[in-house]
């Protein structure tokens, strides 16, 4: 299956494999990935130092005896520069984000293609041996830029449309603006929290509740089946999400999911189209939409079920990361992303993160 070019990130976890089918199937909860004991990192160098450049694409990785691991490229050297700005990230992330992030196999960092920036959060299932391995890639422009979270959510929005060059100039979207000043440090934060909870979204498998999801294969079900009542209990349609149930889910792929309301359904790829001819007045109507209303707290979290989970997690990283509370601005609404989570709906979702275990820094 193609991988597709992403930013702020791909989704990238085991699917289902012909090896996986041999084996019984797991009735059990599954035992997360992320074992062993964190060592003190205070100011975040030992996380920083464990950061290795890769060309590795997990969708190449085989299966069985065919089975790649994703692996260093030590020509290409993870600058000091680079060390420093993820070590300051992890020391702003919230303590249960940090119990997960000490115990990644490997934290990688991924140059840009010609497509743009990108990076993955990817699982090691049982057909993938030797299955125990957790995996983290963020971008290394990210790592140069200095950026707020609300440019990288403009900038998410922008990739979503196919708006890049000069055409970022010529749009006439509606932008989120920051309130306060720059800081690369949470922006980065956010993009790491989106491609862990990519990882522990597999982890936990919490989308596979229905027996028939690919994924159960090779993965026991959820210790909580929340995710179907949380997630598509609330806010999706559920008789599309089980007849198109998958794991392989790239950055923009609405995979036939639609959200249950009607006033935020949307084809993506229509309004890449009138996007292409500069018309943003339906994009501009959507993000207004979904900005004000209490439902889903970013626009990729609008696109599917699995990213909705993801988005939600960063979110709630992002509101608990240390140093200062997340606001911005869209048109005249003042947005907090604290606020946001408080909502009846959104905070539902993030207790099913809790009931998952995500909200706490133990295996």
């Amino acid at each position: 299956m193609k991988l597709n070019a992403l930013f702020p990130f791909v989704l990238l976890v085991a699917g289902y494999s012909a090896q996986a089918a041999e084996n019984p199937r797991p009735t059990s909860a599954p035992v997360s990935h992320f074992q062993g004991t964190c060592e003190s990192d205070p100011d975040g160098r030992k996380f920083a130092a464990r950061a290795c450049y890769t060309r590795d694409n997990p969708a190449d990785a085989g299966y069985g005896a065919e089975y790649k691991r994703p692996a260093c490229d030590k020509s290409v050297p993870v600058t000091p520069p680079q060390r420093q700005l993820m070590a300051r990230t992890y020391v702003r992330a919230p303590d249960y984000m940090k119990g997960k992030l000490c115990r990644l196999t490997q934290i990688f960092v991924t140059e840009d293609n010609t497509e743009g920036p990108w990076g993955w959060g990817y699982w090691e299932g049982s057909d993938r041996p030797p299955g125990t391995g957790v995996f983290v890639a963020i971008s290394g422009s990210e790592l140069k830029k200095v950026a707020s979270v609300a440019e990288r959510e403009n900038e998410t929005v922008d990739l979503l449309l196919g708006v890049r060059g000069e055409k970022k100039k010529q749009a006439r979207l509606v932008r989120l603006k920051p309130e306060s000043a720059r800081d690369p440090e949470l922006a980065i934060l956010g993009g790491l929290a989106h491609e862990l909870g990519h990882a522990l979204l597999a982890d936990t498998n919490a989308d596979g509740v229905d027996e028939h999801h690919p994924r159960r294969e090779i993965s026991g079900p959820p210790q909580s089946p929340c995710f179907e009542d949380a997630i598509i209990g609330t806010s999706w349609d559920a008789d599309r999400f089980h007849h198109n149930m998958t794991r392989w889910v790239a950055f923009g792929d609405q995979g036939h999911n639609r959200p249950k309301n009607r006033e935020l359904r949307f084809n993506l790829y229509r309004l890449r189209e009138r996007a292409e001819r500069g018309r943003f007045d339906r994009v501009n109507d959507l993000l207004e939409r979904i900005y004000r209303g209490p439902e889903f707290v970013t626009v990729p979290a609008a696109i599917r079920p699995e990213e909705d989970f993801v988005e939600t997690y960063k979110e709630k990283v992002l509101s608990d990361a240390a140093g200062q509370s997340v606001e911005f601005r869209f048109g005249r609404q003042k947005i907090s992303v604290s606020a946001r989570l408080k909502s009846d709906v959104v905070d539902k979702k993030v207790e099913c993160l809790r009931a998952l275990g995500l909200l706490t820094g133990q295996p």
